[in-house]
């Protein structure tokens, strides 16, 4: 079963479940975050849609949500918090 797992960033609370390492490893790779020329866009947008169970609307919209309120802070503590908790 998925591990889960909620963090509050910035006064909100998101829910992440794991993925499998195959699946985070092969996206790392992807992306170029491993090497190469990097995607951090489609890195973010990627994890968000596929970790983030709530609120729906990240796991629904990924980037595009925090584009909507044009956040960087969020984000930025978000993957953090999600590559920490792949890690855990």
């Amino acid at each position: 079963m998925a591990k889960q797992k909620k963090v509050t960033i910035g006064g909100q609370e998101f829910t992440l479940q794991s993925v499998s390492p195959t699946w985070y490893f092969g996206v790392n790779d992807e992306c170029g975050m491993t090497g190469g020329k990097r995607d951090t866009t489609k890195y973010l947008d990627t994890m968000f849609k596929n970790v983030v169970i709530s609120p729906a609307e990240v796991k629904a919209d990924g980037m595009a949500y925090f584009d909507e309120r044009e956040d960087v802070k969020t984000p930025e503590k978000l993957i953090k918090a999600i590559e920490q908790f792949l890690r855990e």
